[in-house]
């Protein structure tokens, strides 16, 4: 079983396959080494009870469902006026035009209305979504 199959996970956030999911791990140097860092994190990951293991999984793969979706509702009521105070960055319309002509969407010169194109920073987009 390849890695990333080892780290499959079903709809719920638990993993298709515990005993890989727990293989891939313990063969991961990186990710080893920061689940050393905490104990009881350690004695989840690592140890015999699957049962911990998946509900483990399936905890922290909630929290992150309702991460998701409080930074998705909190951008929703963002007003028009904080959005474009947050668009500090100068977007190439050529470029823009590029990319939806890619998509199969086509604008003649006539139709290419978009002129000044700003987008957000990435930088402060991060710091919106914790």
């Amino acid at each position: 079983m390849s890695q990333s199959d080892a780290f499959a996970l079903w709809q719920d956030g638990t993993a298709k396959d515990p005993r890989a999911f727990q293989a891939a791990l313990k063969a991961d140097s990186e990710r080893l080494a920061v689940i050393q860092q905490d104990p009881e994190l350690s004695a989840i990951l690592l140890g015999s009870n699957m049962d911990a293991l998946q509900k483990l999984l399936r905890d922290v793969y909630r929290e992150e469902q309702a991460k998701v979706e409080r930074r998705a509702q909190r951008l929703q009521e963002r007003s028009i006026d904080a959005q474009r105070a947050s668009a500090t960055i100068p977007r190439d319309t050529v470029q823009l035009y590029a990319q939806l002509r890619a998509t199969g969407l086509e604008y003649g010169k006539s139709f290419r209305l978009l002129r000044n194109v700003h987008v957000p920073d990435p930088m402060d987009a991060a710091l919106l979504s914790q």
